[in-house]
């Protein structure tokens, strides 16, 4: 067995492009939009949008060192002039939401994949939006094989129905 694969789905965040290596094409497929979760009686969780700079000094759960979601919250609030409190890591984000449940600290949670929120946990906009990007990637020089054409192209199909509902 080979173990090769033809195409695969990938993320980046609006403000991290993730950079390809070389002989691989990309195609976007859909925008997923990021909320602040906030914990229960938090001080700004009956507003309706956040400045990620209103959260500066917050103690926040993030995915683990290293992981594309976890660097993307340090770049993103630093470039808001606030060094993040990383208090909890956990890789998952149901893991996260308990945290947050529990009132140790905040996350940024995507709308893709989330599932339900646990009671007292409010779920608030951030200005600027945070967006990570999905897309489609294979090998350029397999590009005009029917199969991954077909795909992508559903890929594509489905994630317009993903953006409809979610962003």
């Amino acid at each position: 067995m080979r173990r090769d694969v033809d195409v695969i789905v990938i993320n980046d965040w609006h403000n991290a492009p993730i950079a390809l290596p070389e002989g691989l094409t990309k195609a976007p497929l859909f925008d997923d939009v990021a909320d602040i979760a906030l914990p229960p009686r938090h001080r700004l969780s009956k507003t309706r949008t956040i400045k990620l700079s209103d959260l500066a000094g917050e103690e926040w759960i993030a995915w683990p060192s290293g992981s594309i979601c976890h660097d993307f919250r340090l770049h993103t609030l630093r470039k808001q002039g606030s060094e993040p409190k990383i208090a909890h890591t956990a890789g998952e984000y149901e893991t996260q939401l308990a945290l947050v449940a529990a009132g140790l600290g905040c996350c940024v949670l995507p709308r893709l994949g989330r599932g339900t929120v646990p009671r007292g946990v409010s779920i608030v906009r951030s200005e600027p939006a945070l967006r990570r990007h999905v897309y489609a990637a294979w090998r350029t020089h397999a590009s005009r094989r029917s199969a991954i054409q077909a795909a992508v192209e559903q890929f594509q199909v489905a994630g317009r129905g993903v953006a409809q509902g979610r962003t």
